[in-house]
């Protein structure tokens, strides 16, 4: 009897073993394991620099480092070489290729602060810590991405704040009403076909600003387009429905020019009239008969 006890008991004990770690997993899911050593700026550290850039240093405990964007930092072979330097800590102070700076451990990693420099540079043992570390990070596509459904889209409140997708023909989904700024995220050279449906009642400000795309298609039930919303996207076509009834300043400038493009508008509708009376696009607007 005592040693089915001690089985049973050794069974909930690993059962709990593995929940554990499991619910480990998931809280610390985006931090990698410390390469951190105490008061030591041996191991692997994250900077953030700003929108999209992240770099990767590494200090050898042979005097020797090396830094370089997270995208490159591993993948060093014939053709791409990182440049190692030197590096020499005195008490508090470290020397990087002969330029000297205050050294301080912190509880995120460490910080080094030039005599002539306004603030210091951080440098953090998480990559996430990095990240989150600056307020810029959480308007940038590398947060945003984090977000996104399975379609590739993040929408707050009915407003498209990002679509991440590389789809040659795009059309936005229909539970959203309003465009963000900059909301096509693409590898993409060109998008051929963009479809803005019926329920989207405004394309917000900026929305497509270099967007490059072929065509934009507007159904009808879009109301407004926002300023800027097609500047420099250099499309081919644009089809904007009798629906629009508000059209924003420089929404289709092109600062080099697009005389190839041409936009369709309606006989008589509030598009028409637009171009007719301010219009500062520099191709062809077509208009159609209802």
């Amino acid at each position: 009897m005592k040693k089915r006890t001690m089985k049973i008991k050794l069974i909930i004990a690993c059962i709990i073993s593995i929940i554990l770690t499991a619910c480990g997993n998931i809280s610390g899911g985006n931090k990698e394991q410390s390469t951190r050593t105490p008061n030591s700026v041996v191991g692997r550290w994250y900077q953030y620099e700003g929108g999209e850039w992240l770099n990767v240093w590494i200090f050898q405990e042979n005097g020797v480092y090396y830094s370089a964007s997270e995208e490159v930092i591993d993948k060093e072979d014939e053709t791409l070489e990182i440049a190692r330097r030197r590096y020499k800590i005195d008490g508090d102070t470290i020397i990087l290729d002969g330029m000297e700076a205050i050294l301080e451990y912190t509880d995120y990693g460490f910080c080094i602060k030039y005599t002539d420099a306004k603030n210091g540079r951080m440098f953090y043992e998480n990559r996430q810590d990095a990240l989150e570390a600056s307020d810029e990070y959480f308007i940038s596509d590398k947060y945003y991405e984090t977000l996104k459904d399975e379609n590739g889209c993040v929408i707050e409140d009915g407003v498209l704040i990002k679509y991440f997708t590389d789809d040659k023909e795009i059309t936005i989904p229909d539970n959203v009403e309003e465009l963000g700024s900059g909301c096509i995220v693409s590898n993409l050279e060109r998008i051929d076909k963009i479809t803005i449906c019926e329920n989207i009642k405004k394309i917000g400000i900026s929305a497509f600003n270099e967007t490059p795309v072929k065509c934009i298609v507007m159904e009808e039930g879009v109301e407004e387009i926002g300023e800027y919303a097609f500047t420099d996207s250099y499309f081919d076509e644009i089809y904007i429905p009798a629906s629009v009834k508000y059209i924003g300043g420089n929404a289709f400038v092109s600062s080099e020019g697009n005389p190839e493009g041409k936009i369709y508008v309606k006989k008589g509708s509030y598009a028409d009239e637009y171009f007719e009376t301010h219009n500062k696009y520099s191709g062809e607007v077509i208009v159609l008969e209802e």
